[in-house]
């Protein structure tokens, strides 16, 4: 992937990443703030799926993380986002990337923000980046 379109992404996560350290203040027009912000469908699932939904799950009573343990979760999935960018048919590079997705989770005990980061939103995008470079 280019440099140019990884700073794309990255700038979503560095914005998931705001919302999260202010997430006392976070209401549902700021989720979708950055989802017009972003206009990718997996910057989507980020805001809407792994940020809003552990905003209101900790709203309604959840226990958070640590804001140290979301920013390296945040951290985390970028960098392992930024080193499977470019998806290929080979059987080592997908085992590889769910053996990694698969050690992070459980670095988070299964948490439900880690795994709807990392299944929802970094496999889900990296399979539809593979899947539009097969049809080119």
């Amino acid at each position: 992937m280019e440099e140019k379109e990884l700073r794309k992404y990255w700038s979503a996560y560095t914005d998931s990443w705001k919302l999260m350290k202010n997430r006392q203040m976070v209401k549902a027009e700021h989720v979708a703030q950055m989802i017009k912000k972003h206009e990718n469908p997996v910057m989507g699932r980020l805001f809407c799926l792994v940020v809003w939904q552990e905003i209101k799950r900790i709203k309604s009573g959840g226990t958070p993380l640590m804001d140290k343990q979301y920013e390296e979760c945040l951290t985390g999935a970028w960098k392992l986002f930024k080193q499977y960018s470019s998806p290929n048919d080979t059987e080592e590079y997908w085992n590889g990337l769910v053996d990694m997705i698969g050690a992070i989770s459980r670095e988070y005990k299964n948490c439900s923000f880690a795994t709807n980061l990392l299944v929802h939103v970094i496999l889900e995008e990296l399979e539809r980046i593979w899947r539009v470079g097969k049809q080119k």
